[in-house]
């Protein structure tokens, strides 16, 4: 069945019934993300469940008194973004990322397709920590220069890793314009939301590049994300 249609079935089955938290005597998970009021390192998580069309609180930090002096020390880590399941709490985002991937079937298919989204996911990771060297520059003349570097080695460098696995899964009669696989992962999550930030910053970054406009067209619309998507709330990151 194409288009990921089936990767969350398992959890709308078990989520029959909700109203009293159970299904053929079993209780199903009951998730809360916390994060601060941006997107951040909080939103592929929080793509991950709209794509698998999966409930859960979505617990917004906007008062950094609050964060400092009440929740903070509460946290296993004391940082964010914090999953709990079941009131249980994971840290670290992209152990996040894992973990929701796993459960929601959106890692792939197979071990070697597992390797391959996660290889993409650490990908990402890698431009992010690239593009956030602009974001924390305060000195203007180095800013220019990082945004220099980001436009003429950091972006086509990457566009060039991305087309590649585009290209090579459609190699392997994979035509569904997916980075991994038949159907949507969390590495096609991990592309859409890593270049959102890039792209305000800098927009003509994919003009060059059809194939990740059309990937990332395909994302926005997915039709478990473009309501999501196109209504979620505005922020800088």
């Amino acid at each position: 069945m194409s288009d990921n249609s089936q990767i969350s079935l398992d959890y709308q089955k078990r989520q029959i019934n909700s109203d009293n938290g159970q299904m053929n005597g079993h209780n199903f998970p009951k998730y809360k993300l916390i994060y601060f009021d941006i997107r951040g390192r909080g939103e592929i998580p929080r793509l991950l469940f709209h794509a698998a069309s999966v409930d859960f609180v979505d617990e917004r930090i906007d008062d950094e008194e609050k964060w400092y002096k009440q929740l903070k020390a509460k946290m296993p880590q004391h940082v964010l973004p914090v999953l709990e399941v079941d009131g249980k709490q994971l840290s670290q985002s992209l152990t996040i990322c894992r973990y929701l991937a796993r459960e929601f079937h959106l890692c792939g298919k197979t071990a070697w397709e597992q390797a391959k989204v996660e290889e993409i996911v650490d990908t990402m990771e890698d431009l992010r920590l690239e593009v956030a060297k602009w974001i924390y520059e305060k000195n203007e003349t180095k800013k220019n220069e990082i945004s220099e570097h980001l436009k003429e080695q950091v972006y086509p460098k990457f566009a060039k890793i991305l087309e590649t696995s585009l290209r090579g899964n459609e190699e392997n009669d994979n035509s569904s314009g997916y980075l991994v696989g038949e159907n949507l992962t969390l590495a096609d999550l991990s592309v859409f939301e890593t270049l959102t930030f890039p792209l305000t910053i800098h927009p003509s970054i994919l003009d060059d590049h059809i194939e990740l406009q059309q990937h990332r067209h395909r994302i926005k619309t997915h039709k478990r994300l473009s309501d999501y998507i196109s209504n979620r709330p505005l922020r800088p990151v």
